[in-house]
């Protein structure tokens, strides 16, 4: 195989990759259950001073906005036992930038999904053994993603506010992610460890995807490889 049709292949992988990620982003963070379990488990609900009802209806709303579905950040909702706005200026500008990754996520999983049907086209036109190929690029790409998934936790075992803090200078030019827990009722709701359990619960279904398409990728490669022997 020629050095083109090997990186159209690493290619391939990356897309994969990036697709997978993507979506196991909003399969977590579009689960109104994930929040709540969460908020269950951290004991958060008297820190936000709200109720089951109230946590679940701004959950939802969270993720409707994350969705697109909603304009404004802003929720109302029952807290201190008094139905209020929930957000001040500061936290809705910050989730605009928030809406901006997720909008630009979606955009490079769609360029992604574009490329592995244009790769995947041209390989079975011009690569007599693609079928081998596309398999093997399962193999490897589920393997490449267990060693990110190993990178991923041992970042948040070391120093999980470190890198935390680094991703959102990276992604960030403004300070507006930086909150007051005392007073900011999206740091009351969504404090660091909230960002820990999600980043692994995504990090969990990604990599079990891709290992379970990489484990598929190696099976029926063998067996291709095993009828081709045979006849």
């Amino acid at each position: 195989m020629t050095w083109g049709k090997r990186l159209l292949y690493v290619i391939l992988g990356i897309c994969l990759t990036i697709t997978v990620w993507v979506s196991a982003l909003e399969w977590v963070t579009y689960d109104v259950n994930h929040y709540m379990t969460q908020f269950e488990k951290q004991g958060w609900v008297p820190q936000a001073g709200m109720d089951q009802e109230n946590l679940a209806h701004t959950a939802e709303e969270i993720i409707r906005y994350l969705k697109g579905e909603k304009d404004d950040f802003q929720t109302t909702a029952v807290k201190d036992g008094v139905l209020q706005p929930l957000y001040d200026e500061r936290e809705r500008v910050h989730m605009e930038d928030v809406l901006d990754l997720f909008n630009q996520a979606r955009l490079l999983r769609s360029l992604s999904l574009a490329g592995i049907l244009l790769i995947s086209g041209w390989m079975i036109l011009k690569d007599p053994r693609w079928q081998h190929h596309w398999l093997r690029t399962l193999l490897f790409t589920g393997l490449a993603n267990v060693d990110l998934m190993i990178l991923l936790g041992l970042l948040i075992w070391l120093d999980f506010t470190r890198y935390f803090t680094y991703f959102h200078l990276l992604l960030f030019d403004n300070d507006l992610w930086i909150l007051d827990p005392t007073r900011h009722v999206l740091i009351q709701l969504l404090p660091e460890t909230f960002f820990i359990n999600t980043a692994i619960a995504i990090g969990l279904w990604a990599m079990g995807t891709l290992l379970a398409l990489g484990v598929a990728g190696w099976i029926l490669e063998r067996r291709l490889r095993k009828g081709e022997t045979m006849s």
